[in-house]
């Protein structure tokens, strides 16, 4: 399902690249703020213990960026579920960071840095806490002044204590990844 979403965003936005700006121009400037929504980090997928089925991060994170200045917006977000009948798993994740557009046009390229805490516990058995600190490079493609939608890659270093069917690790790790593809509306 998530390769489909991914194929249909690629789709939408190289089809609109050939609209030209007429229908964009976007509105970045000092002061504005954005709020962003999307799934795809792919923190989870190299800190898991071998015996484990893995830990997925299907929680869809809610971002924001406020702009200090046209090219400059610092970022914030977090994201929550709470299961609970028989499932009692609890996913809690904070991040905050910064992102440079090197290009404030209908295409935006960007780079920038996030640190994360993540936090999913299953149960009292099988758990695992991320410290992660990320370099990303990726693009915004404005339809409108108010929305864009965005994909990012890049790489991580971070530490993950996890604990899984009651045994104990901890994984130091450096790696590629992805960081989504987003959905991102301004005000």
């Amino acid at each position: 399902m998530r390769k489909l979403v991914i194929i249909a965003v690629v789709v939408v936005m190289a089809v609109s690249m050939g609209m030209g700006s007429a229908f964009a121009a976007n509105d970045l400037q000092q002061g504005k703020m954005g709020i962003s929504v999307g799934m795809g980090d792919s923190v989870f997928a190299h800190k898991t213990m071998p015996e484990s089925n893995g830990f997925v991060n299907d929680v869809v994170d809610i971002n924001g960026r406020y702009f200090v200045a046209r090219d400059l917006a610092i970022t914030g977000g977090f994201g929550l579920q709470l299961d609970g009948s028989d499932a009692k798993g609890t996913y809690i994740s904070i991040n905050g960071g910064v992102r440079k557009y090197l290009k404030v046009d209908d295409f935006a390229p960007f780079v920038g840095g996030q640190i994360s805490l993540i936090s999913n516990s299953v149960d009292s058995n099988n758990s695992i806490t991320v410290i992660d600190l990320a370099a990303m490079f990726g693009a915004e493609y404005f339809f409108n002044k108010q929305f864009s939608l965005e994909g990012a890659i890049g790489a991580g270093l971070g530490t993950a204590d996890v604990k899984v069917a009651g045994k104990s690790g901890t994984d130091t790790y450096i790696g590629t990844r992805t960081l989504g593809v987003r959905a991102n509306f301004y005000f």
